[in-house]
């Protein structure tokens, strides 16, 4: 919390946002650690986000760019199987794992046609 406090935003609430939402995406665990923030965040702010920078290398990221909305979609799909899976099927135990209300477990259900 300290790291994304201290670091700049260049980009405003968009790239707070972006990062957030890559975050989420990526960490496998409860929390998110560094390791899943891009480096100028972690780092503090150390002039424009390498991201952000055409031609920049960071590291896992492809250079041809990737498809977001398809990467957040199946991130939200193996979520949901994986909570419903370790629930026995039950919806509103899913819904608590996942931490969000059982309308957006529905709506995310939904969504991807589970």
């Amino acid at each position: 919390m300290t790291r994304l406090e201290s670091y700049d935003w260049p980009g405003n609430v968009r790239e707070l946002e972006n990062t957030m939402e890559r975050a989420v995406a990526l960490e496998t665990g409860r929390e998110i650690s560094l390791r899943v923030l891009p480096e100028s965040d972690r780092a503090g702010y150390s002039g424009a986000s390498s991201m952000g920078v055409p031609g920049s290398q960071t590291a896992g990221f492809p250079v041809e760019g990737v498809d977001f909305e398809k990467e957040i979609a199946e991130a939200e799909r193996r979520y949901l199987q994986t909570a419903l899976e370790k629930a026995g099927g039950v919806r509103t135990r899913a819904s608590e794992l996942l931490k969000i209300s059982y309308r957006s477990f529905r709506h995310y259900a939904k969504k991807h046609n589970l």
